[in-house]
């Protein structure tokens, strides 16, 4: 009972003041990237936490696997883990919870996932056929005729990423502010934000009856914007980009539709034009790996260490048992 209760206090730590330390911190706009690490670092062991804890709750499963992995005695691995609370049928439920939750998670995940394939293969499909290629010679970007000026990417398997150009922002740019625009997409494809941006509404949907993880999925879209920024910045200066974002930022552009096309005109480009123009350039590289190490092994390694805990005191104590008798 004390693991199971320290389980789920663990989650709702993370789901609750980590989250909203992380939401509130002021690094985390100078360094975008590590935040988004700790953000999916809290998400995954939130969830790592729940489901041990569903298991412990079924202790049978978990107790048997525990007797043969530290070849310990079984009434002592029993009180360690179910002591004397048993309630009938309560093993049975909490197994069949983690199954539905692991079923939901999965139709969540399918359902998402084809959705944004249809809607990402109409938008490539139109900017193969409507679009126009790059005078630069890049493969990738298409220049779409628009009224609006926009900036988009297209996420594709190998060789299918697109980065679409509307005519109206190509003229309306500067080469350098067009070419950092271009960069700021082609972070976005490189990093995979789709992906984060995909896993996070997920895990926000299924955890959101709780109130854990409040502000994850706008999170990661936010810090996924920002550090696609910071990737255009090396390359292009810190105020081209800015420049580049506000020439653009009051007009909606054609992918207005489909919100999970990361788009140059994100959220909030107000608070990414004044970080950068106002906040100087910091490399990540010194507090990554620490920070990045410390929160992954607190929010992950935990959960793990909290149901191995208890076993491993008792490992060889079937020895002692069977001498006993």
């Amino acid at each position: 009972m004390i693991v199971i209760a320290a389980l789920l206090i663990h989650a709702a730590l993370l789901g609750g003041p980590a989250a909203r330390l992380l939401t509130r911190a002021r690094w985390v706009t100078r360094f975008p990237r590590v935040a988004l690490r700790c953000w999916h670092a809290c998400a995954l062991g939130l969830f790592a936490s729940l489901a041990a804890s569903l298991v412990l709750i079924a202790h049978d499963l978990w107790e048997h696997g525990m007797v043969w992995l530290f070849h310990a005695d079984k009434p002592l691995v029993h009180a360690a883990y179910g002591g004397a609370w048993q309630v009938a049928g309560i093993a049975e439920a909490a197994l069949l919870a983690l199954l539905l939750g692991v079923v939901t998670l999965s139709a969540l995940t399918l359902r998402r996932s084809l959705r944004l394939r249809r809607e990402r293969d109409r938008y490539r499909l139109t900017a193969d056929t409507q679009g126009a290629y790059d005078r630069n010679g890049d493969p990738a970007v298409r220049v779409l005729r628009h009224s609006a000026p926009a900036a988009f990417c297209i996420p594709g398997p190998r060789g299918g990423d697109r980065i679409v150009v509307t005519t109206t922002a190509r003229d309306m740019l500067t080469s350098a502010e067009l070419a950092a625009t271009v960069e700021h997409e082609r972070a976005h494809l490189r990093l995979r934000h789709h992906r984060a941006i995909l896993a996070a509404d997920i895990l926000t949907t299924a955890i959101a009856w709780t109130g854990l993880l409040r502000g994850y999925a706008n999170q990661v879209r936010r810090l996924a914007e920002m550090a696609a920024d910071d990737q255009a910045a090396r390359k292009h200066g810190r105020r081209t980009v800015a420049s580049a974002l506000l020439e653009m930022c009051t007009v909606t552009g054609p992918a207005a539709d489909a919100p999970d096309l990361p788009a140059m005109t994100g959220p909030d480009p107000a608070e990414r034009i004044r970080r950068l123009i106002t906040t100087p350039p910091v490399p990540a590289e010194s507090l990554a790996p620490a920070l990045t190490l410390a929160v992954a092994t607190a929010a992950l390694t935990l959960p793990l260490a909290l149901c191995l805990a208890p076993a491993a005191f008792l490992a060889d104590t079937a020895h002692l048992a069977a001498a006993g008798r």
